[in-house]
């Protein structure tokens, strides 16, 4: 006889031993399953609050925008050129986090600078800085968005780990373990009645 998540089944104290410790094992890995789960499901839960805010980051880029390009029609193009040679290229740097043993990529701005001179239009210079703003509210929002949805994949596959082990591995463990019980039993019966026969015809001679 064989179960799925057992394998060939050995009817002898020994695999029956091995079972009941695998069993034991299995309970305890689920309990720790558990409460992974349940500190997922609390870390998920707030950043809820924090991906909410995409649609105000959205607006703010609307704005930035907006403001870029009514500077632009009223400075015209080289008061905006300047702003652009002035300006050094964004700088990011990509780290690795890890949230209860998930990994987390971040996204981390190390400079997103808007340079000025006294001779530049006031306009550009507000539009310029309403758009560095609004680009790092948005990376906020993108690494929250990051890390909700490698958590949320985590706490599906743990779950899914937990219900496999609890509706099946371990229930088939089980039922693994009654039926060598019961093997066992039948041959310690079977021997019982072998040793009184022959003990009967020893008698008999």
């Amino acid at each position: 006889m064989a179960f799925k998540s057992v394998g060939r089944i050995v009817a002898t104290k020994g695999f029956l031993i091995m079972l009941r410790e695998r069993v034991g094992f299995l309970r305890r890995g689920v309990e720790a399953l558990k409460m992974k789960r349940d500190q997922l499901i609390k870390e998920a839960q707030g950043l809820l609050p924090e991906i909410r805010k995409r649609e105000k980051a959205e607006a703010r880029f609307v704005e930035a925008y907006e403001m870029l390009r009514m500077a632009f029609a009223a400075a015209g193009p080289g008061e905006a050129k300047k702003v652009a040679l002035l300006s050094r290229p964004m700088k990011t740097k990509m780290r690795v986090r890890s949230v209860i043993g998930v990994e987390v990529p971040e996204v981390e701005v190390e400079a997103l600078e808007v340079r000025t001179t006294p001779s530049m239009d006031a306009a550009v210079i507000a539009a310029a800085r309403k758009l560095a703003d609004a680009i790092n509210e948005m990376i906020r929002v993108a690494n929250v968005e990051a890390k909700f949805e490698r958590i949320a994949s985590n706490l599906a596959e743990t779950m899914r780990k937990v219900n496999s082990l609890e509706k099946l591995v371990i229930p088939e463990h089980e039922e693994a373990i009654r039926y060598i019980e019961e093997s066992l039993e039948e041959e310690g019966l079977e021997e019982f009645l072998r040793v009184k026969k022959y003990r009967v015809l020893k008698r008999g001679e």
